[in-house]
């Protein structure tokens, strides 16, 4: 675990770098270009091309050092945050500039996510996969906690540039961590280098739509990512009417601080069967998602906000665990890519979809005139954000069905395991039996051995007659001993 611990420092520092990156890009572009669009851009040239090159980089990441992968990553990424330096040190920054080099940093920045991902497997033994998916959520989940703090403090001591340099500087603590740890086990090459690049690119959606098990656990997670998107984007729009901005950030920052504390109940609860925590973290986040929706409270959002996300880590710990028990490792970092792309289309979809639906589906239901003010309103409340309200507790309605439904079917999700196709240590011969029982079983059957019951009921009839003769040997020994001379 060590090396993996070292891997994670250095992401972790990575995160808070990237993290306040972010943070002083939109608000340099609210503050200078004056529009949400503007802002929009910059989170869409940051994003896209992660979710866009994951199958890409996954498949580098099999091909060649997963390490190396990282270092180049991780290194490449400073390249663009100096063309976005560059940018800002004209005296009319163009924003088409700084998302020029947004946009490479990304791009090269993607190299990383699935070669970590896939890292833990060559890394920790299979009885220390939940716990590595915990710590693995804890050093992401920096860029959410601590990031905006340190960057609402340090902007106006720095300016955005200082940001960015510390960004760099986080990028190259990766880098070393990267190194040491490619010198300290070795440079790793993979099995299948006469595979086509088609084969590589492809590799990762073939290992995922051949497994049942893995299908279905990218579903959830697909389905998982839609629902956080939801939370994510609604969570303003129900507590906005009722609250002002300062108690707002508050209320995201005490949420956000159960993605660190769901971390750490995985490594607590490593002990428990992944479809355990699976199961567990979805019901647990469907509840919570419910209860989030009844009232707009501060406390009360800030609390069940927390539990949803500290539910959500043991969801994910326990999903990342099963794949990476289906998959063989020299393909773990293009399947990683492949689910990647596939379940980033949730947040997506909720983007999309969550404000037009509160909007102009469901608020009208929630309004003081509606005809559902006294049923329904009752219980949710009306007015205005209600709409959103209901949208999250009917999204956490399905959760709670979802994670029944991963109940009953939990043996589907679980891989086969290879020990069941070994044959039983039982079945061998017994080297200290004698040579006269292995004369006498030696015409019998495999089929017939001693652990098998049909066997054994058939050799009933054949037992009782055995101890019938020795019964009847015993008395005519026990008559010649008695009788006289």
């Amino acid at each position: 675990m060590k090396h993996l611990h070292l891997l994670l420092v250095g992401a972790f520092v990575n995160s808070v770098g990237t993290g306040m990156t972010a943070f002083g890009l939109a608000i340099f572009a609210y503050t200078t270009y004056g529009t949400a669009s503007s802002v929009a851009l910059v989170q869409l040239c940051a994003f896209a091309p992660i979710i866009l090159l994951a199958p890409v980089a996954g498949a580098l990441a099999d091909r060649f050092d997963r390490r190396l992968m990282m270092v180049i990553g991780d290194g490449g990424s400073v390249l663009g945050l100096g063309v976005v330096m560059a940018a800002l040190s004209a005296s009319e920054p163009r924003l088409s500039h700084i998302l020029t080099g947004v946009v490479v940093s990304s791009c090269l920045a993607a190299l990383t996510e699935p070669a970590l991902r896939a890292s833990v497997t060559d890394l920790v033994d299979e009885d220390d996969y939940v716990r590595s998916a915990g710590l693995l959520q804890a050093a992401s989940s920096a860029r959410y906690l601590l990031s905006p703090l340190l960057a609402g403090l340090l902007l106006p001591l720095v300016g955005l540039r200082g940001l960015l340099a510390l960004d760099a500087s986080t990028c190259l603590v990766t880098v070393a961590c990267s190194i040491a740890v490619m010198r300290a086990v070795g440079h790793r090459s993979a099995d299948d280098h006469d595979a086509t690049a088609a084969d590589h690119l492809l590799g990762g959606w073939r290992a995922v739509t051949a497994r049942p098990n893995v299908r279905s656990l990218v579903a959830v997670m697909t389905f998982m990512t839609l629902t956080i998107g939801i939370v994510q984007v609604l969570l303003k729009p129900i507590l906005l009417p009722h609250v002002g901005t300062t108690t707002m950030g508050q209320v995201e920052t005490a949420a956000a601080t159960g993605i660190l504390a769901g971390a750490g109940l995985v490594t607590v609860l490593a002990r428990l069967r992944p479809t355990t925590l699976l199961s567990l973290g979805t019901a647990g986040a469907g509840i919570t998602m419910m209860l989030l929706a009844l009232r707009t409270w501060p406390w009360w959002a800030g609390v069940t906000g927390f539990a949803v996300f500290a539910c959500l880590a043991l969801c994910n710990a326990g999903a990342e665990t099963l794949v990476r028990l289906s998959i063989d490792k020299d393909r773990q970092a293009r399947v990683w890519g492949t689910i990647g792309l596939v379940t980033q289309l949730g947040y997506l979809l909720a983007y999309l979809s969550a404000g037009p639906l509160a909007d102009r589906v469901l608020q009208p239901f929630l309004d003081s005139h509606s005809p559902l003010a006294h049923s329904l309103g009752a219980v949710m409340g009306t007015g205005t954000g209600r709409g959103a309200a209901l949208l999250v507790a009917l999204a956490g309605l399905i959760t709670i069905a979802l994670a029944a439904l991963i109940h009953t079917r939990r043996r589907t999700l679980t891989p086969p395991s290879p020990a069941s196709d070994s044959p039983d240590p039982s079945d061998s011969p017994d080297p200290s039996s004698s040579s006269a029982d292995e004369g006498r079983h030696s015409h019998e059957p495999h089929s017939q051995s001693r652990t098998d019951p049909q066997a054994m009921i058939s050799q009933i009839p054949q037992i009782l007659q055995n101890s019938q003769t020795s019964r009847a040997m015993t008395q005519t020994r026990t008559t010649m001993e008695v009788a006289p001379c």
